[in-house]
């Protein structure tokens, strides 16, 4: 509230976004991985660069289908805080959207997943 005259660089702090930001990464996935992908250093891990990111579709499936709890290695580093699920409220077509786009930003470069992937693991129903 003190900057009376802000510099449109240095100020904007969502400057590392892509500008096709996906809405669905924004309000679900940004406040615990951080808008550069990096995670908070402690409690939430990075999806930058991540083996979890760019490896096993299903197993990234499922972990937003289905959540994620228990002790985790990301890039070398132990983590231990719970992923929710998120599959009662996306649907096949978003959560395809939402791991296509972090598979495809963040420093990762990995092939998209389709909704009928999404919709295949679902109905697997299992972790």
């Amino acid at each position: 509230p003190n900057i009376k005259t802000p510099d449109p660089v240095a100020d904007d702090l969502e400057r590392d976004v892509a500008a096709n930001a996906s809405v669905v990464y924004t309000t679900y996935c940004r406040a615990c991985h951080q808008s550069n992908g990096l995670g908070d250093g402690s409690r939430f891990p990075p999806i930058a660069e991540s083996e979890w990111v760019s490896g096993d579709k299903t197993r990234l499936i499922n972990v937003i289908l289905n959540g994620l709890t228990g002790p985790i290695t990301v890039k070398g580093v132990s983590y231990n805080e719970a992923m929710p699920a998120h599959g009662s409220f996306l649907n096949d077509e978003q959560v395809a959207e939402v791991l296509t786009y972090i598979r495809q930003n963040f420093g990762n470069n990995s092939g998209p997943i389709t909704p009928e992937e999404v919709a295949e693991v679902r109905k697997q129903g299992g972790k």
